[in-house]
Order: structure tokens, then sequence, then C-alpha cells
């Protein structure tokens, strides 16, 4: 059996401690990576099997590094922890290296407080505040764990978090720290083209946020995008901005206000539109936070108008492809986002998540792909603590209704 990564990884993953203990025994390296650029203490991390991920850490064979990331995403055992909210994990895991605790995930910014608060672990965030975790942390789009909680109106976890959070000015400060340590050289020769790419980016952002309290935002930023692509050239599939996004993936990023300002709608609409006619790609990919497609992103945020508009432009096969495909930092497809965010969202929006569920099921999307944490998207509609809720949930992935 030395020699064999699989058979311990596998192990790993579905927690059978006597067949990773045999694995250990026969002397392989648990510190491994598999094809996918995974170990067996990154599987047993994300899957929150304490016995595994203990036995991974103290054998008399060979003990597992807590320190080696995943080879393609750089996700360390701890960030996965965060996933998959096992306390008794990452204490495992803050016991051999205490400084994991404030440990930052490059791809997405996530400490694993902010994988926490993304995912709703509320016992875990005690936990990590307990011993005193970053509130100054920010995701890759800036938000500490406070903004990220109240993004997706998760009022019990901001109620955990308050007591803890630090000023505006310590997460903008430690913001530009990490924008700085992301930036990637660009050359001479592509200097120009990217400068477009970046402008593009920047207003899309800002013409989003200026939308929020000015109207004539809308128009304004309108013109100023169809002048950059059809007038200077931009492309609008090259990946811009700080994170390395293409300007489909940021015009769905964000939601519209609490509640919905009707500008900010049309605005991101309306680019949608103009952006996917001039050839914007719904399945192109960005480099962080998440290194996801517009169909992921825009399920986030339940944008679901424009996920019909990205619908028109791709085959029935492409999107089925791109609702089913996960990113590198979670394993989370379309409809997982689309469940978990409709158990976690607040009374105004959970109709537009839950018809946003319904469409995507309907356009291929499945109910049965487990997530790095081992969770399907059926298992997330399982524990869904309102029972009302709940069986809606259920109800649509059973019998979705026609689109």
């Amino acid at each position: 059996m030395a020699g064999d990564p699989e058979t311990g990884i596998r192990a790993a993953r579905q927690g059978d401690v006597a067949q990773l203990n045999k694995w250990l025994a026969a002397g392989n390296d648990p510190n491994r990576h598999d094809q996918s650029g995974w170990n067996a203490l990154l599987w047993a991390a994300a899957r929150g099997h304490v016995a595994a991920v203990s036995l991974l850490l103290d054998n008399p064979y060979r003990c597992a590094d807590v320190a080696v990331a995943h080879a393609s995403s750089g996700a360390l055992p701890i960030h996965l922890a965060g996933q998959s909210g096992s306390v008794a994990v990452a204490e495992a895991l803050l016991a051999q290296r205490p400084d994991h605790l404030d440990a930052v995930w490059d791809l997405n910014g996530h400490t694993i407080l902010l994988q926490a608060v993304f995912y709703g672990h509320k016992d875990l965030a005690r936990a990590l505040l307990a011993r005193g975790a970053s509130t100054a942390i920010t995701t890759a789009r800036g938000l500490g764990p406070m903004e990220l909680a109240t993004q997706f109106q998760n009022r019990e976890m901001m109620d955990i978090l308050r007591p803890h959070d630090v000023p505006a000015e310590a997460k903008a400060e430690y913001y530009r720290s990490y924008l700085a340590r992301i930036a990637v050289p660009v050359s001479a020769a592509e200097q120009a083209s990217q400068q477009l790419s970046d402008r593009m980016v920047s207003l899309i952002e800002t013409g989003i946020r200026n939308a929020a309290r000015d109207p004539q935002a809308v128009d304004a930023t309108l013109s100023a995008v169809r002048a950059l692509v059809e007038t200077e050239g931009a492309d609008v599939n090259r990946l811009g901005g700080p994170l390395g996004q293409p300007p489909l993936v940021v015009t769905v990023t964000g939601n519209n206000g609490e509640p919905a300002n009707p500008d900010m709608v049309r605005l991101r609409r309306e680019l949608a539109a103009y952006l996917l006619a001039q050839g914007a790609d719904p399945a192109r990919h960005e480099r962080h936070p998440m290194g996801a497609s517009t169909i992921i992103r825009a399920s986030v945020f339940n944008h679901l108008e424009i996920l019909k508009l990205c619908a028109a432009h791709m085959s029935p096969q492409a999107l089925a492809d791109a609702l089913n495909e996960y990113p590198a930092v979670n394993g989370l497809t379309a409809l997982h986002d689309s469940v978990l965010r409709t158990t976690m969202a607040g009374p105004d929006r959970v109709e537009g998540y839950l018809e946003q569920t319904r469409w995507e099921v309907a356009s291929g999307a499945r109910s049965d792909i487990e997530d790095f944490a081992g969770r399907t998207q059926r298992n997330l509609a399982e524990q869904a603590t309102d029972p009302g809720l709940r069986q809606r949930l259920l109800e649509i992935l059973d019998h979705p209704q026609a689109v």
C-alpha cells in the first residue's frame, strides 16, 4: 500500500480511521498531494472528520503537517475547517499552529473566521472570536466579518460579531496591503490593453456604487462603458481590476441594497445585456476571489434576471455545465449557493432565492453534487431550520417547474 496516495486520501475524505491507520502504518506520506492538489489532512479538515484529523496529526508513523497547503488553490487545512464548521477540527489544527488563527488564504482573502461567517457557522465563529481572531482582516473584496454577515443578512452572525468589530479604517488599511500582495505584474506590451480593462472594471464598480444615491449614474456609466468598448477597443472578456475579473462578473458582484434600489437593479441589468451583446462570455472565470464565473456569482447575489440573460447567450448544455461546475475555494455550485442563501436570507429576499433555485434546477442544475465539506445541494435544503422553508426547497429540488 506504500506509495499509494489515493487510498489514504479517500479514507480521510470518508472519515475511515481504520483504513487511514493501515495506510499510515504502511509508510505512506500524509502530506503527499493527489492530482487535484488535495492531501489527506485537507480532506479530513474539509469534511470535519475530527478523528481522522487527530490521527493524521498524532500517530506513531508519520504526522501530517498543518502548513502544507492545497497544491493549486493555496488553502490550508485551517481554511477548510472553516468550511466544515467543525470547532473540534479547528481546535486540533490551532493546537499545532496557533498562528493559523489569522492565516489568510490569498485566493479569496479569507481567514477561518471569514470562512465561518461566509458559511454561517455560528458556534465556530464564537470559538474563534474567543481566541482573539482578527475582525480587521477582510475578504478579497474588502469586506470584514461584519460586512460579510451583513451582506447576506445573517443577523444572528452580526450579533455575534458586533462586540468584536473594529473601525472601518483598520479594515481599509489591511485591504490595501492585501491588494498590494496579490498584484500581478503586467508586461510593457500588455499595459495599454490592461489599462483599458482596469478602467472598465473601475467604471462599473463606481457606477453601481453611485447609482445607489444618484439615478443619473445609470446612463452616465452605460455611456462610459460603451465608449470604452466601441471607441477605445476595450476587450469585454479581459480580466481587469486588482482582483483580475471579467467585466460581466464585476457587474453581478454585490446586492442592490436593502430594500433593493431600482437604479442599481437597472444598471446591472443593462450593463449585463450590453456586455453580453458585445460577446462577453458568462462562463469566463475571474482570478480572485473565487475563480468563479458569472453564473456562480450571479447566483450568490440572486441576480436571476441577469442569469436568464446569460442563458440566452449559451447553449442549454453550456448553461448546465456552468451551473454544475464548482470553484476551487469551496466546491459550491450555483445551486449550492442558491439553496444556502435561501436558508440565510431575510424575509424580503427569500422568494427571490426560491425562484432562482427553481429556475436553476429546471435549467439542468444537479442537487447531488458534494461540496468540499461533503454536502450536496439537497443536504443544505434538508438542514434549513425553518420547517416550511425546508419543505419548499425540497419540493423545488424534486419538482421544478418548466423554465
